[in-house]
């Protein structure tokens, strides 16, 4: 009898005849080949395709392509040697497909690098009509949802606290299906909490106080890089046992901790901390590393704002007045708000000089620009002008010579500036302008008054553009009546008529409290504290006494 072979399987043919298609990718070129029935999965025809894995994106949606980056990035940073995840594809006709992938890394002797062997397939039909199908579409949906939203508040976080607000906001822990949240920074080798919400997480603000060296799970996933997830209290007791007496009456059954990384470097910590969750999914995990990250980057930029307005505000309050003078018969008050748009320094600046007679000399101004020069140069500008003033010039005369100071700097910025000097005995006041904004004054029965003063060019400008120098303005300043001088960020609001900021402004001086300091804070709050705003703002207050008044003490500049 004629022996039989014994029988033979053909993978191929068999992987082939149940739709199983074979990829090879080479992560260091990022080819990625794909078998004919590979091809047929994702619905390309082999002159559509290049060979490329970036050749995939155009059938694969964006929400699908960031998270399979996460698998990617694990097998290039030797994390995983293995995948295995359902995604969908878009096919040309516009309708959506299930599909599995499952890839191995393979390490050759003698050969650098890494390759992938992998297989794909159309999963539709083991999905159809299944509770899994049904569990991954909703989960799938509420993934989209959550990233979309937190990407969105995140995008549009200026600074550390707008970040925090975007996290620990009304509708966080909605977004994130989490009933406690708590947010940290690195700051000096500990983790500083900057951010916390939900009553799950008041239990477990003390697990983050600790040294970064200390066993702790924020300081764990920070050093190691890695995300942690707990879905039993037994085992994070374990790995944590004295933090045990902190989960005493804790109802949380699960938490995940995130490391915030940026440009490779830990930054921070997120925690989220469940009630009643008793599992993480890949698809859980893969949604909450992807939402890490972009709060990292989110949070690297702001932390970056943060230290740049730190050090735009101190150069600012270095070349301005640290202290008011002491006057005899007046009192003065003033503030200053910086932008709140951007990383922005000014050029505002406002000044006061006591000058013989009883008379005080009051400047307020603008330099051109919004950085560190605007602010150099108003540095320079005001000194000079006080140096002027306290040499006896007149009001035209200091606005003459600080023009052509100006202009001597070579710095082709121009400024605008309006400078009043007051006799306090007499209440005489005499203004000159170079295209500033008008003086209000509010007198002593509440009514408010628009000063017209004589306006010449800004300072800086050519001295032939000036051949009659700059005009003054002589007004009287009663008992009781508050001088107000300002700069153009408290009253221009964009695309707005400059006379309707003029006539908020005369309102809201009209309706402040009686107080200088009261008044000076009830004018920057209200008229200074957009959340757009986009220009610094100044403001002096001057209010000459009346008989019965009280001696003024020594002003203090409020922020």
């Amino acid at each position: 009898m004629t022996e039989r072979p014994p029988p033979h399987v053909d993978p191929v043919e068999a992987m082939a005849a149940t739709g199983i298609g074979c990829f090879e990718w080479d992560p260091a070129t990022e080819r990625f080949t794909l078998d004919p029935v590979g091809l047929a999965v994702f619905d390309l025809r082999p002159d559509e395709y290049d060979g490329m894995a970036a050749g995939l994106t155009r059938r694969i949606p964006v929400e699908e392509v960031i998270r399979l980056f996460k698998l990617v990035e694990d097998i290039r940073a030797g994390r995983s040697d293995s995948y295995s995840s359902y995604f969908r594809i878009r096919r040309r006709d516009g309708s959506m497909r299930w599909t599995h992938t499952q890839g191995q890394v393979v390490r050759e002797p003698g050969r650098e690098g890494i390759r992938v062997v992998g297989v794909v397939r159309d999963a539709t039909a083991e999905l159809a009509h299944s509770a899994l199908r049904l569990m991954a579409e909703d989960d799938r949906r509420r993934q989209e949802t959550a990233l979309g939203e937190v990407a969105q508040a995140l995008g549009e976080a200026l600074t550390v606290e707008d970040v925090v607000l975007a996290l620990t906001g009304d509708q966080s822990m909605r977004r994130l299906g989490a009933q406690g949240i708590t947010l940290g920074v690195v700051d000096q080798g500990r983790i500083k909490l900057v951010g916390a919400v939900g009553q799950v997480n008041v239990r477990v603000r003390a697990l983050h106080q600790a040294r970064l060296t200390e066993p702790r799970p924020l300081n764990d996933v920070v050093r190691s890089g890695e995300p942690a997830f707990f879905t039993s209290r037994q085992v994070f007791v374990r790995r944590y046992p004295d933090l045990a007496d902190q989960l005493q009456d804790s109802l949380a059954t699960a938490a995940a901790f995130l490391p915030l990384t940026a440009q490779g470097r830990p930054i921070g910590a997120l925690a989220l901390v469940y009630e009643g969750k008793r599992s993480f999914s890949s698809e859980d995990r893969t949604l909450l590393t992807t939402l890490a990250s972009a709060i990292a980057q989110s949070l690297q930029r702001a932390m970056l704002v943060d230290q740049s307005r730190e050090i735009a505000a101190g150069l600012q309050n270095a070349m301005l007045p640290r202290r008011l003078p002491r006057l005899v018969g007046g009192v003065l008050a003033v503030r200053y708000r910086t932008a709140r748009e951007g990383v922005w320094i000014g050029g505002d600046w406002y000044d006061a000089l006591p000058l013989p007679g009883g008379v005080v000399g009051v400047a307020i101004g603008d330099v051109q620009g919004h950085d560190t020069e605007a602010a150099a140069i108003m540095g320079q500008l005001r000194i000079a002008m006080t140096a002027y003033a306290a040499e006896g010039h007149g009001t035209a005369e200091v606005l003459t010579r600080a023009s052509a100071f100006l202009a001597e700097l070579h710095a082709d910025r121009f400024a605008t500036c309006l400078y009043a000097q007051v006799s306090l005995a007499t209440g005489q006041v005499r203004a000159a302008n170079a295209g500033h904004l008008p003086p209000l004054v509010r007198h002593a029965d509440g009514t408010v008054e628009l000063i017209e003063v004589a306006t010449g060019l800004p300072l800086g400008l050519p001295a032939d553009w000036l051949p009659n120098g700059y005009p003054h303005t002589d007004f009287h300043l009663a008992p009781g009546g508050t001088l107000l001088l300002y700069t153009d960020g408290l009253v221009e609001r964009p695309g707005e008529d400059l006379e309707l900021g003029l006539a908020r402004l005369a309102r809201v001086l009209a309706e402040g409290p009686v107080e200088l300091p009261a008044l000076a804070d009830h004018l920057r709050d209200t008229l200074g504290g957009r959340l757009e705003a986009e220009d610094d703002a100044a403001l002096l207050l001057l209010r000459r006494l009346g008989p019965g008044d009280e001696p003024a003490g020594t002003a203090v500049p409020g922020g």
